[in-house]
């Protein structure tokens, strides 16, 4: 299983940019396998295309994820062309997580509704891909939407969703599939279902990844200011912060995120509940090294 870090552009206000870029830093600087940004748009949280374009240029190694985009609410035209030039500026390492959205108050900021979103995702999914194949074949004239994407055909998709239709979306369009910070006993029970699926379509290899919160701390105050800063951005949690969030001693974080190998994921996206920089080093000493990239 593969780690990747999540930046704190969810914090909004809370964090400056110098702060982000060093994140971004760090997390190149440590080896881990990606890093990634989240996607709220009725919330100070950054935008995540301008977000990676910002540190794609104080990176060398990491992936750039989106963890993920809501694309519904967005003209799938910009998003090939802003995600293309990430592609271009990063050397290739973009994966663009892409999922529906479900929140009437993102969607109204862009003018859209909720209202037949699944249909209109697959539709964007498919024109996505035909406007970088379009901007490929057209790299020398140029007059297609490019510029072409670094990577070939195009940057990966990883693509969620928990109902039967989602699954089914992402083993026929995406290059992977990513679950939200669902929990593991969620992941548990949706992976073999995956699996199944991706082998059904001659996709056995399909990747799985996931996000999980976790805050390496015992200080109650930590714990508290991470509590709050996830109320901050959810405006109310589904379920009680402990059972939310990935807490403790560095020992017994290392081994809940091992339960998330033993339960068959080949990334996990570790979105650290604190602004303190210092946990991703403490997460690339302890947990990091028991995971190849």
């Amino acid at each position: 299983m593969k780690i990747g870090i999540g930046l704190p552009t969810w914090l909004g206000n809370t964090v400056t940019g110098g702060e982000v870029l060093d994140w971004a830093r760090r997390i190149d600087d440590a080896g881990f396998h990606s890093l990634v940004v989240h996607d709220r748009p009725y919330h100070d949280t950054w935008d995540p295309l301008a977000a990676l374009a910002a540190v794609a240029g104080v990176t060398r190694h990491v992936r750039l994820v989106t963890g993920a985009l809501l694309l519904p609410m967005r003209d799938e035209a910009l998003v090939a062309k802003q995600a293309a030039v990430i592609d271009q500026v990063s050397g290739g390492r973009l994966d663009l997580g892409l999922a529906l959205g479900s929140r009437p108050e993102d969607f109204g900021l862009y003018g859209r509704t909720t209202a037949g979103r699944g249909r209109i995702f697959e539709a964007q999914l498919q024109r996505l891909i035909d406007l970088w194949a379009e901007a490929v074949a057209t790299r020398e004239s140029g007059t297609a939407a490019g510029p072409a994407p670094t990577q070939r055909p195009h940057p990966p998709l990883w693509i969620g969703g928990y109902t039967p239709a989602a699954i089914d979306r992402a083993v026929r369009y995406g290059q992977g599939y990513l679950f939200g910070a669902s929990g593991l006993d969620m992941i548990r029970e949706r992976v073999p279902l995956i699996r199944d699926a991706a082998r059904s379509a001659g996709r056995p290899d399909l990747p799985i990844g996931a996000l999980a919160y976790v805050l390496p701390a015992t200080d109650p105050a930590e714990l508290a200011l991470g509590e709050r800063l996830l109320v901050r951005y959810y405006a109310s949690l589904r379920k009680p912060f402990p059972e939310m969030v990935h807490s403790g001693p560095m020992e017994h974080v290392a081994a809940t995120i091992a339960s998330y190998q033993d339960a068959g994921l080949d990334v996990l996206h570790l979105n650290v509940v604190s602004p303190d920089p210092a946990k991703i080093d403490a997460l690339a000493s302890s947990v990091l090294p028991s995971y190849a990239d």
